[in-house]
């Protein structure tokens, strides 16, 4: 270490350090920058920053200078001040600055403004000025970014952030001397040039130059420079799990930034399109406010009746699948009360319509229900589904618990349906994506949650390797990270059918045919033990049963392999050595894997690959399912799945039964020791299925043969959905409750490497709708279920006590970065990675599962020609309930795309 001295105090600072950062890291001095910024290339331009340091002859940059030891440094030394106020002079003579002459009283607007402030530095009034302002350059098109390059002084942050950063490089300097200026893409089209509009330009701007549109447009200025309240959650999107500032005014988020770098903070500062435009649509008009009851449940005699259609009529058939839908007229809606069919979508044809017109649930969609007070429609919830739970037992209920709720909501509605209804049939959209991740992880290595995290792949490994991920458009905050490291050097295979924006920068991309990645990952490892590059050590120590997947790949050659896959054998054998080389190879997947019929399969054998070389159990040989939701991981390790308990611990277990029958305050017996029901199983004629809840989940639209689920839905004896609005599956219940946003509650959510992060609650819900949380603890009671929970920090402290790995968690600990899990004590930092000295498995190793290639089990035909590669768009999530309500979102891709080749599409007749 070294020590020196600023400002008169001493300082220890790491050699490596400059004095800019040592004097941040102590709070010793506002040295101001307006060229540096943190993660960005240090550039020395601005020359703002220039301080006194004894012995020198000249100011010298505290952004590039390294401290030394024995150094003396005052930040604010006459020459130093002097300085500043010259730069700030010469700045101001191309900047719109006449607000700031104002006898001192001026507003500062930004950054720069501030330090005009600080400094006392009165602008010249622009009639009196040599030079010119720059030319404006708003886009009045953009609905989320403008530029107003009239106050760019040139600092070049946005330049850097986008090239260094994002690693897109829309935006440049052009031309030289006084006609330099920041150009956007070669023809000033930021979306030719391939803009993201990620915001990370707007969020290192200091002047201003590059704005945000919606707040300007919607709220006063004094309300977006000083929000009433800026409350720190986490973005209600993907599985990074970026922190967030949403920015508060008349109880409506009106802005969000990203907080401060934090080190270990997921996203570090940046967002996606996604996480820092996508905030408004909690304010759509579509929000549900009140309860709503179908018409048809009258209350007589001190109960509620359904009244409305019955019999036949009511269960009108048959069942039809999509295909058969297509070859014929659709079927006449539903008899039940004014109807319960779905036919068209929340989307209206005029494009050129406001957002918050043309994206909105139509008035017919509410015509089978009326509002109803809480009670009225608790109290018909929690009778139905005691009275089916009576009538038939508790495995004829079932509830769609959400990856976009919270822990502790997920939580309490695993508890209610296992402790008051006596059901393990809970399962989430996890079923949908990473399920099979799940069993081969648990097959294999007894986990099923990441080993390392986003910063290891980054920084630590020499070899990335990605199958069935479009991490830039999924997970675009890791994407860019992983463009970064490819950037510094990292090498970068890819193996994936599409040629995705990461398979065209790889080193390597492996573009196999759809369904054949066993093909593939065996004839790699065939390869790699061919070649003896396996590590045998690593294997001989933690593993078992090596010699069965030795013996089934045996004749998976790459020539073989090439035949199948279409990869060339040369490729294969290149692949498959970068990879064992490594020595850090880093595996990333997610669903492009895990949805195919197979895909329990495709992970197995991608995790013999792994086990193989070792690589895992390492920093910098990092095992990452990437997650595709916001809180899916969490959901999972609360219990949200028919298996297991918190922890995933089974269900089957008499012993661990009773645990969680005390801590419940239930008899034993009343918890089921029958494993539950999966959501692909719920949604069968022969599950036996009765009464389901639904929260935040929109299975009509996600599963994948929607008119089977339209009928599915319709046969039910009673659905409760609980949402923000009025979804598709919506419109099938009986009841349906208001649900709170992202915005609107508090509580923990864990990402893609299992940091359990806390969230606050910004704004209240809208009308009379109330949190989902409070909702839930209420129908809780009234089923009978004691259920002490006040706040989320109540439930939080119920969930450690019966998690094992989060032990050490509380909402004190949580602030800032998080944790991630394992959390065993108290005083645990959290766990940074796993596996490096054994596995969690009875003997500490991990077991190899032979695997062999079988065809897909679908293959084009001369009726079915095509295979559709389904992926997905930058600028929109999932069944798009919240994404086509955020009005920038909307705007920007109003519609999903299907791309076809050229010749294809000319045999087809397609223009």
């Amino acid at each position: 270490m070294a020590t020196l001295t600023i400002n008169g105090r001493p300082v220890s600072a790491d050699p490596e350090q400059t004095i800019l950062e040592a004097a941040r890291a102590a709070g010793i001095g506002d040295i101001p920058t307006l060229c540096w910024y943190p993660k960005l290339p240090i550039v020395g331009n601005c020359r703002i920053c220039l301080v006194s340091v004894e012995g020198q002859g000249k100011l010298l940059p505290a952004c590039a200078t390294k401290v030394a030891d024995g150094m003396v440094v005052q930040t604010e030394s006459h020459a130093a001040v002097e300085n500043r106020k010259g730069v700030l002079r010469l700045l101001l003579e191309r900047y719109p600055g006449d607000h700031l002459i104002n006898g001192g009283r001026a507003q500062p607007r930004n950054e720069f403004e501030q330090y005009v402030v600080r400094y006392g530095v009165v602008p010249t009034p622009l009639a009196q000025r040599d030079l010119p302002l720059r030319h404006g350059d708003e886009r009045p098109g953009d609905p989320m970014i403008r530029h107003d390059m009239s106050t760019c002084i040139l600092c070049t942050r946005c330049v850097r952030a986008c090239e260094d950063i994002q690693v897109v490089g829309v935006l440049d300097v052009a031309q030289r001397g006084e006609h330099v200026e920041i150009i956007v893409g070669a023809d000033g089209d930021p979306d030719k040039a391939g803009c993201t509009w990620c915001g990370e330009c707007v969020r290192v701007c200091p002047t201003g130059a590059i704005f945000e549109v919606m707040p300007r447009e919607r709220f006063a200025p004094e309300q977006v420079r000083h929000p009433e309240r800026v409350v720190r959650s986490v973005c209600p999107y993907c599985g990074v799990g970026c922190q967030v500032d949403l920015h508060v005014a008349d109880e409506k988020v009106i802005r969000v930034t990203s907080p401060d770098i934090e080190l270990d903070t997921p996203n570090q500062g940046s967002t996606c399109v996604k996480g820092r435009f996508g905030y408004d649509f909690p304010q759509h008009r579509d929000r549900l406010t009140r309860p709503l009851i179908r018409k048809g449940w009258v209350k007589a005699a001190g109960r509620w009746v359904w009244r409305g259609s019955t019999g036949e009529e009511r269960r009108g058939g048959p069942w039809q699948t999509i295909e058969r839908e297509g070859q014929s007229a659709k079927p006449a809606g539903p008899p039940r009360s004014v109807g319960k069919s779905l036919r068209e979508l929340p989307l209206l044809e005029r494009l050129d319509m406001d957002i918050r017109d043309r994206v909105a649930t139509p008035p017919s969609w509410y015509e089978p229900f009326r509002e109803a007070t809480w009670d009225e429609a608790l109290e018909l919830v929690s009778q139905e589904l005691s009275r089916i739970k009576g009538q038939h037992g508790g495995d004829a209920l079932a509830c769609f618990s959400s990856a976009k709720c919270s822990n502790e909501e997920n939580y309490v509605l695993m508890r209610m349906f296992r402790a008051a209804l006596g059901t393990n049939n809970i399962d989430h959209c996890t079923r949908l994506c990473h399920s099979t991740s799940v069993a081969a992880m648990q097959r294999a290595l007894n986990t099923s949650a990441a080993s390392g995290s986003m910063r290891e792949v980054e920084h630590a490994a020499d070899v990335i390797f990605i199958a069935g991920a479009n991490t830039t458009e999924s997970h675009p905050v890791f994407g860019a990270a992983i463009k970064r490291a490819h950037e510094r050097g990292v090498k970068l295979v890819v193996a994936d059918p599409r040629r995705t924006e990461l398979a065209g920068r790889a080193d390597i991309h492996l573009q196999m045919l759809p369904g054949t990645d066993v093909a593939l990952f065996n004839a790699m490892l065939n390869h790699i033990l061919a070649r003896g590059l396996e590590d045998k050590e690593f294997i001989a120590r933690r593993t078992h049963d090596f010699a069965t997947v030795r013996e089934s790949v045996r004749a998976m050659t790459p020539d073989v392999a090439a035949k199948i896959t279409g990869v060339p054998a040369d490729k294969i054998r290149r692949a498959a050595e970068i990879y064992a080389r490594g020595p850090k190879t880093s595996t990333l997947w997610a669903m492009g894997l895990t949805q195919h019929a197979n895909g329990t399969d495709l992970v197995t054998s991608l995790l013999n690959l792994m086990l193989a070389c070792g690589m895992i159990g390492r920093w910098g040989a990092a095992m990452m399912p990437v997650r595709g939701q916001n809180n899916v991981q969490g959901a999972s390790d609360v219990g949200a799945i028919p298996f297991v308990y918190t922890d995933y611990r089974s269900v089957k277990d008499p012993t661990i039964r009773a645990e969680y029958a005390r801590a419940w305050g239930v008899a034993p017996e009343s918890l089921s020791l029958k494993q539950g029901l999966m959501v692909t199983e719920i949604v069968k004629e022969e599950s036996g299925v009765r009464g389901m809840y639904i929260m935040g989940e929109n299975p009509i639209i996600s599963d994948p043969d929607i008119a089977h689920a339209e009928h599915w839905f319709r046969e039910l004896e009673f659905l409760a959905v609980h949402d923000l609005f009025l979804t598709e599956t919506a419109r099938y219940a009986d009841v349906v409750l208001p649900g709170s946003s992202f915005a609107e509650k508090t509580g923990t959510f864990v990402n893609t490497e299992r940091r359990i992060q806390l969230a606050r609650q910004a704004v209240r819900p809208p009308g009379d709708a109330r949190g989902d949380l409070a909702v839930l603890v209420e129908l809780s009671r009234r089923l009978g279920l004691a259920t002490p929970f006040e706040a989320a920090e109540d439930v939080m402290r119920e969930i450690v006590k019966v998690t094992p790995s989060w032990s050490g968690a509380t909402y004190e600990r949580l602030e800032g970065a998080g944790l991630q899990y394992p959390v065993p004590t108290a005083d645990s930092p959290g766990t940074s990675f796993l596996f490096d000295d054994h596995f969690p498995t009875a003997d500490g190793r991990a077991t190899f599962v032979p695997v062999e290639y079988a065809p897909p089990v679908e293959l084009p035909d001369e009726q079915y020609p095509f295979v559709m590669n389904t992926g997905r768009q930058l600028y929109h999530w999932h069944t798009g309930t919240m994404t086509r309500r955020a009005s920038g979102l909307d705007q920007r891709e109003p519609t999903p795309v299907v791309e076809i080749h050229p010749d294809d599409a000319r045999a087809l007749g397609v223009t």
